[in-house]
């Protein structure tokens, strides 16, 4: 299984509160820093899972891109198609967490990655078609995610919406997806309209496909995640986790969903095959991320997401189609 993923690269900088957090006010805190970035955090993902993976973005030139550096050589992510855009900052993200790992408020600055162009992708073009699955993140502009689009010429596309702020970059590409990754506020922003009831939610969803994507998942956090394509829609409850840390879940569910997308369900895989199986593969691998201190959880595995789906799921159970 070869994959193609072209995104965000950034240092996370995480800071637990201690205490429930006070606004205007410094509030005590764990602080950590580690290698983070939608596209880039999918790419981890999928590499534990074992897939081979082509990873594309851009940093600067300063300390944290050598600090990203030396990540990715230790998680074994190739660094060698980042582009380094000289005199400009590398992607930062920084976040504040509740005391039970809960988001609360974050910030990012995504300069050399939105600096990607068009013409950066050339030399991706084999990469590309050569793979099973080209992944993109709405950190990348709206032109060079057409562009990304038309480089993965008959390969299936999947794209990750990243924040309600930059999910209409990919209103675009829509009708050239095979899976889109979103949540609810980003699902709100493609939609047009809230999502805030059940039936406005599906009424987003049946809005977006008929725009001629093929297939979306929108995660919920504890209420689980709603799938949805041709085959119908399926609302599938979160997997029970001991949540520390929420940061990189929804990119744990995006990678576990393109690898089952990838395999196509079937023999092996506990959650079975099609669009509500996705989810529950997706689910399962976030619910293992929450339990890690990190954006990646450095034990995930295939056979960890394939143990966590058999321990919750029972034979022939059905789930809800709306």
């Amino acid at each position: 299984m070869k994959i193609t993923v072209i995104g965000g690269v950034n240092a996370d900088v995480s800071g637990i509160s201690l205490k429930p957090v006070r606004k205007a006010d410094s509030n005590p805190a764990r602080i950590r820093i580690n290698s983070g970035g939608v596209g880039r955090n999918i790419a981890e993902n999928l590499l534990r899972l074992g897939a081979a993976v082509i990873f594309v973005s851009a940093v600067g030139d300063d300390v944290f891109a050598e600090f990203l550096r030396e990540h990715f050589a230790a998680a074994g992510l190739d660094a060698s198609r980042l582009i380094v855009r000289g005199g400009m900052s590398t992607g930062l993200y920084i976040l504040l967490l509740e005391p039970g790992g809960g988001l609360f408020a974050a910030v990012n600055s995504m300069e050399a990655v939105e600096s990607i162009t068009p013409a950066d992708l050339e030399n991706a073009r084999n990469d590309a078609g050569a793979s099973d699955l080209v992944i993109l993140d709405a950190n990348l502009l709206p032109e060079t995610l057409d562009a990304a689009a038309r480089l993965a010429e008959d390969v299936p596309l999947m794209a990750d919406t990243v924040s309600a702020e930059k999910a209409g970059r990919v209103a675009g590409i829509l009708p050239r997806l095979s899976l889109l990754k979103t949540n609810r506020a980003e699902a709100a922003a493609l939609a047009g309209f809230s999502l805030d009831t059940e039936e406005a939610l599906r009424e987003g969803c049946r809005k977006l496909l008929s725009l001629g994507l093929k297939e979306i998942c929108v995660t919920l956090g504890p209420g689980g995640v709603l799938c949805a394509s041709e085959e119908g829609m399926f609302m599938l409850p979160a997997l029970p986790a001991e949540t520390v840390n929420v940061n990189g879940a929804g990119d744990a569910f995006a990678a576990g969903a393109a690898w089952h997308y990838c395999l196509g369900g079937g023999a092996g895989i506990p959650a079975g095959r099609g669009t509500a199986a996705r989810g529950l593969f997706g689910s399962a691998a976030a619910a293992i991320t929450v339990e890690c201190g990190g954006a990646v959880c450095e034990n995930i595995t295939a056979e960890k997401v394939y143990e966590r789906l058999a321990a919750v799921s029972k034979p022939g159970e059905n789930h809800e189609c709306l």
